[in-house]
């Protein structure tokens, strides 16, 4: 998984050649076996750019001799994800398998291309899902792409296992259990009957020990039950970041992974508030010096460190460089001349210079812009 840090990293490095390639890949089926032929035809892109910036062969082929090697490795091509992002230099070469759908692309340059993965930002982070199940309470710590358990030492973790140790426990029992009570849980009895206290109660110490573990943590907190068990949970729960949101169903038939996904879909809005909040800011600002759609205006700003927050197009590109000199920018209709993508490169001294960047679909930008900007001051 790529960081905000790795991210950043990139974005630092400055190359006398530096090639970004970015290829889909595919986890299963025959579209497998295609990927590494996208990579050798990517590859043979590249050398192609290489040898129009009248590099030697004998550069060409110690620049492209790493990543060559991955065309002959069955088992890598065996354990992608969505994309693939590759960042080649003569210092250095680094891959990531991304969960993004990337169009193929290369771009040979003096920096890296990051615009494409600029979303591994404003998704990146963790967040925990509690299971609420009569047979099997689990704690899960996620990410956009993973769900793995976090294990509770204190409580236990099935209703049948706290109603013994209550039994066996006189001085922890709770009594005010009254008849039976409504079915908090989905119908999978244990070896008694419970009432509704009874389960309350479990409740209670699941909630305690949960809390505790997410306060040292500060993840938001999902729920995941049928409807009954997530509302008497709410009442007892203490923790400040639960989400009001839940998985409504039955959790038992579904897996740590499939739970995960269930709760991304719930909490990447979460992770977007940032972003929504800063498109909400530059149409506040509309009609002021403290915002642009202008990219000569953006660019110059984000060389001096003046963007506060950047909106950038995903697959998009302007090429030209600017003069520091003279504080120009000069624009032209392609890289033959080695000019830079500027809308990479507004991005690349925004985030060097701690500013927020957002990639977001075309048809999604700010004023249907081809760039925008909030800027730190006028």
């Amino acid at each position: 998984m790529i960081t905000r840090d790795n991210i950043l990293n990139l974005a630092k490095q400055q190359h006398d050649v530096g090639i970004s390639i970015y290829l889909p890949t595919h986890k299963t089926g025959e579209q497998v076996q295609q990927d590494s032929i996208r990579l050798k035809n990517l590859l043979n892109e590249a050398q192609t750019q290489l040898d129009e910036r009248e590099l030697s062969d004998k550069r060409i082929e110690k620049l492209l001799e790493e990543p060559r090697k991955l065309l002959d490795q069955p088992l890598f091509w065996q354990h992608n994800d969505r994309g693939l992002a590759l960042f080649i230099s003569e210092e250095s070469f680094d891959y990531y398998r991304v969960p993004l759908r990337f169009k193929e692309q290369v771009m040979v340059s003096d920096h890296f291309l990051i615009t494409p993965i600029i979303p591994m930002i404003t998704l990146e982070g963790t967040f925990c899902t509690l299971v609420l199940s009569q047979k099997n309470i689990r704690l899960l710590k996620c990410t956009r792409n993973s769900a793995e358990p976090i294990t509770l030492k204190d409580v236990p973790t099935s209703l049948d296992e706290f109603l013994k140790y209550d039994v066996n426990e006189p001085h922890l029992q709770h009594h005010s259990g009254q008849g039976k009570g409504r079915a908090i849980f989905h119908g999978q009895g244990g070896a008694r009957d419970t009432n509704t206290q009874e389960i309350i109660n479990y409740l209670k110490t699941v909630e305690n020990e949960v809390t505790s573990i997410l306060q040292k943590r500060n993840d938001p907190l999902i729920l995941a039950g049928v409807e009954q068990a997530v509302a008497e949970y709410r009442k007892v729960n203490h923790y400040s970041r639960l989400i009001d949101e839940a998985i409504a169903e039955n959790p038992d038939p579904l897996s740590d992974e499939e739970v995960g996904q269930r709760s991304w879909n719930i909490v990447k809005s979460h992770f977007l508030e940032d972003m929504y909040r800063d498109m909400d800011r530059f149409a506040d600002l509309s009609g002021s010096d403290k915002q642009s759609d202008n990219l000569t205006q953006i660019v110059e700003a984000a060389y001096y460190g003046k963007v506060d927050s950047l909106f950038v197009p995903i697959g998009e590109h302007s090429w030209g460089w600017f003069d520091q000199e003279r504080d120009v920018v000069h624009h032209s209709t392609g890289p033959k001349n080695g000019e830079h993508d500027l809308i990479n490169m507004a991005a690349i001294k925004t985030l060097v210079q701690s500013g927020n960047v957002y990639a977001l679909d075309k048809n999604d930008m700010p004023n249907s812009a081809a760039i925008a900007a909030i800027f730190r001051y006028a």
